[in-house]
């Protein structure tokens, strides 16, 4: 059990989802005694940002924490990596039934998946032969500051997204549509709606805009640290997320962990940890993505969540406001006694101890192939420039046809 070390490769630096993920692992590990070569990458260029540690190459284990959607650039990139001769894991999370083909090329070559709940564990072990385990995020709370004047308020409500993420996915316009059925003009409620990078998405924009100026839905776009966000969520009662889907859910089970009310489409991920004696589930149904603008793939399966079934949980909320006390305790002792760093990281230890002590070097699925997962990822990699490139040429193109029959129109 002494001298247990990996290579942990991520994004470990940034307020986003898999940055905090990857964090939290780290910790996890940490606090069980596995030695960590905390390995960072820029998240937009895929270079690495830390420092070489003196014993990187002896580490016989690898963890790649990198996202499915971006993996191949990744290994385009990072093609100088040591793999063979070393147990590879990656760590996916992912939010639809389909799997993208060039990310199960990339898959099979590795020696294990980790994913973070057993939405994910069933959606992996229809598509792949190697050992797929469930890992789920550990779970964090932190000293924070007060950071939002609840005011004359009595009820705050939270959603919290990336405008990043889409909004086919987050859908926070029914969170707010829901919201405002319920609670109309209610001076003694608001609802915010936290984001960030909303400057640099028009879907969001667009998505967002009718509900600018209204006086009890405030929209919060910055780019918060943990210790802000973690204040802003104290700060609030209740949490909604009517998502499409979700890998594991961290911001639902961060609220929880702080025993709030969490509101929370009854689909994906976010099982691993909510049930109907800690949350409030929604019903849903399920459609196909489809006029996606590139964003994510077209045809992926997500939930719709059920809006009005979300308005009679909140109904029932309002009407009980205060007396949901049962919930909330079941909500922060489910999270404190099944997503702590010391669960998490047991279960880490466990496996890594038996990969050291049974596994390295004897089944490692990378050895003399290295270079043609390096190929495959760079094939893929300008597979997607070149689609990108056809999708901007013809929408250049087509907008300077429309252009060109707008003013023979007007002529006329």
């Amino acid at each position: 059990m002494l001298g247990l070390k990996v290579n942990y490769h991520g994004f470990f630096d940034g307020n986003f989802g898999i940055a905090e993920a990857t964090r939290l692992n780290e910790l996890a590990l940490l606090q069980n005694h596995i030695e960590v070569n905390r390995i960072s990458y820029q998240s937009e260029s895929y270079l690495r940002t830390s420092d070489i540690f003196p014993d990187e190459d002896e580490v016989k284990i690898n963890i790649f924490h990198i996202n499915i959607n971006t993996v191949n650039a990744f290994f385009e990139k990072n093609n100088q990596l040591k793999l063979q001769g070393r147990y590879n894991i990656l760590y996916w999370a992912w939010e639809f039934p389909e799997v993208p083909e060039q990310a199960l090329k990339v898959l099979n070559f590795f020696d294990e998946l980790w994913v973070p709940s057993d939405f994910c564990v069933n959606i992996f072990t229809q598509y792949t032969g190697i050992p797929v385990l469930k890992f789920p995020h550990p779970i964090q709370k932190v000293s924070f500051q007060e950071i939002f004047d609840r005011g004359g308020y009595k009820r705050v409500f939270l959603t919290i997204f990336d405008s990043f993420s889409t909004t086919i996915r987050k859908n926070p316009h029914l969170t707010i549509e829901a919201f405002l059925k319920v609670f109309g003009e209610d001076k003694e409620a608001v609802l915010i709606v936290k984001t960030h990078n909303l400057d640099r998405s028009k879907d969001t924009q667009k998505v967002l805009s009718p509900y600018m100026n209204l006086p009890n839905v405030k929209i919060i776009n910055e780019d918060f640290s943990k210790e802000k966000l973690h204040g802003l969520i104290q700060a609030s009662d209740v949490l909604i997320s009517l998502h499409g889907s979700e890998g594991f859910g961290l911001t639902m089970a961060e609220a929880m962990a702080y025993g709030k009310v969490v509101v929370g489409t009854g689909y994906s991920g976010n099982l691993e940890f909510m049930n109907v004696n800690n949350s409030f589930l929604v019903r849903y149904n399920f459609i196909q993505t489809h006029n996606t603008k590139g964003l994510i793939a077209e045809g992926l399966t997500l939930a719709q969540p059920d809006v009005d079934h979300a308005c009679e949980q909140l109904q029932y909320i309002k009407s009980h406001f205060g007396k949901l006390s049962l919930i909330q305790e079941n909500a922060q002792n489910d999270v404190g006694k099944h997503l702590s760093l010391s669960t998490i990281g047991t279960s880490f230890k466990n496996r890594i101890s038996y990969i050291s002590s049974h596994l390295i070097n004897q089944n490692s699925q990378i050895k003399e192939s290295a270079d043609q997962l390096f190929y495959i990822t760079e094939i893929e990699s300008l597979k997607n420039r070149i689609q990108y490139l056809e999708r901007t040429l013809y929408n250049k193109v087509r907008k300077k046809i429309n252009t060109f029959f707008l003013g023979l129109r007007n002529k006329k």
